[in-house]
């Protein structure tokens, strides 16, 4: 066939551009829906790898992330202001990690703990920050959903089924751990989750009613565990973000109601609260005894051992993981600063400790800005609980402490990256619920055969 006469222009060029975008549009919504999954599974620390630590969240992690640079929307400064500073923390804690353990360590282990570092607070960062307003929103109800779930499994373990010691759920202590495995850590993500629901009610996104049950859902998932560690996050988290408020309402309110909890608690918690929390907390409460909570007095001995050590680690650490091989007690200091400065040294100590400094630089930034204040609350509550919490926990790279971190400063970076959302969050999400409903309405039914 002789196409020499047709017209120039008669057969027209495909226009890719609606193809490209449609792409974009699909891999985003994937890479949105994965991350989703990912957040909600964070606590399930039971769902991993026996070999190494892998859990089911990362799995859902690395394909979102995947799908982000798929989609062609891999964000370069995931923390905004804060990203140099957080990703030269990074760089110098995983580096000293691995050299010390290269140089005085065990290799293989430097490469595994730093490994491990390096995805917890650089890939994730990818997968969780820069986000819209209603997808940040939507991450941390799935977090907050997910730790409730966690809460109320417990009541039912314990209080319902009295399931027994040494459960997959209880340990052999009495001291529910959930699906973290571990008692305190599991007390210490439940308190992270509450700057996160303080959060979702001050800023609208959430009614009031759910702070009131959410609250004691979650201080009673933390008496489950009879973790002093917790509870003390659990009152440091509560009073930092409403003292940050400024509201004298919601202060007297908080101080009136901590006050009869701790006059109800300490004059009748015998005859109903769970018995390993008398054991472990209550009792140190009523005989004013310290060593009585816990664990404290061993704890102590471990830090005291472990100053005496970072004395002679000012440069070079003695290598990841190796510090139960050189303690007399054959233990892990229960101290995240101290112990990576007895094995990465003072330079990684400097590293996790910019990490902290970049979180609380996005925080007052977002404060500065128009309708940001309340933002800028959560993300500072969050950071410096969490480096509260670092002060009885040894390596911190498990993704339930570090997922809650960054969805603390999550919604200081929108407003950093957004500006304010249109009045508030609330208003925001009703619009875009509104248009979404308009657009159903819109389309025509079909109808049944």
């Amino acid at each position: 066939m002789n196409h020499a006469g047709v017209p120039r222009g008669y057969w027209p060029k495909p226009d890719r551009r609606p193809v490209a975008a449609s792409l974009s549009m699909a891999t985003g919504r994937v890479e949105f829906w994965l991350a989703m999954a990912s957040v909600f599974l964070t606590p399930f620390n039971i769902l991993r790898f026996n070999a190494f630590y892998f859990t089911a969240s990362d799995a859902f992690a690395l394909a979102a992330v995947f799908a982000v640079v798929l989609g062609k929307s891999f964000p370069l400064a995931p923390l905004a202001a804060g990203t140099f500073l957080w990703n030269t923390g990074i760089a110098l804690l995983c580096g000293m990690l691995l050299l010390s353990s290269m140089l005085v360590g065990d290799p293989q282990r430097g490469f595994v703990i730093s490994a491990q570092y390096l995805y917890a607070y650089f890939l994730l960062t990818f997968m969780l920050m820069s986000r819209p307003w209603a997808e940040t929103v939507l991450l941390i109800k799935a977090f907050i959903s997910s730790i409730g779930l966690m809460c109320l499994q417990g009541i039912v373990v314990i209080n319902v089924l009295k399931e027994g010691h040494g459960s997959i759920y209880v340990s052999g202590n009495g001291r529910f751990v959930g699906w973290v495995e571990r008692e305190n850590e599991c007390a210490s993500l439940i308190a992270l989750a509450v700057p996160l629901l303080l959060w979702l009610v001050v800023s609208g996104c959430a009614r009031p009613r759910w702070a009131w049950i959410g609250v004691p859902l979650f201080a009673y998932g933390i008496v489950l565990t009879g973790s002093n560690t917790g509870l003390i996050g659990l009152v440091f988290a509560l009073t930092v973000f409403v003292v940050m408020t400024g509201s004298w309402r919601r202060i007297i309110l908080l101080t009136v109601s901590s006050l009869a909890t701790f006059f109800i608690a300490v004059t009748w918690g015998s005859d109903f609260l769970p018995p390993i929390f008398q054991r472990r907390v209550l009792n140190a409460l009523q005989n004013g005894d310290i060593d009585e909570a816990g664990t404290f007095a061993d704890r102590m001995r471990l830090i005291k051992e472990a100053i005496g050590k970072a004395d002679s680690n000012s440069l070079l650490g003695i290598g990841a993981d190796q510090y139960r091989w050189v303690s007399e007690l054959h233990a892990p200091v229960h101290n995240t600063f101290l112990l990576i400065w007895v094995e990465a040294g003072l330079p990684g100590l400097i590293g996790f400790l910019l990490l902290l400094v970049a979180g609380i630089m996005v925080g007052m930034l977002a404060a500065r800005v128009r309708e940001g204040r309340v933002s800028a609350i959560c993300t500072l509550t969050t950071v410096l609980l969490f480096a509260a919490l670092a002060n009885a926990l040894p390596h911190l790279y498990g993704r339930f402490f570090v997922v809650p971190l960054l969805l603390g400063i999550a919604p200081s970076v929108a407003i950093l990256r957004e500006g304010p959302a249109p009045r508030t969050v609330a208003r925001f999400l009703k619009q875009l619920r509104r248009a979404r409903s308009g657009r159903s309405l819109s389309q025509p039914k079909s109808r049944g055969i």
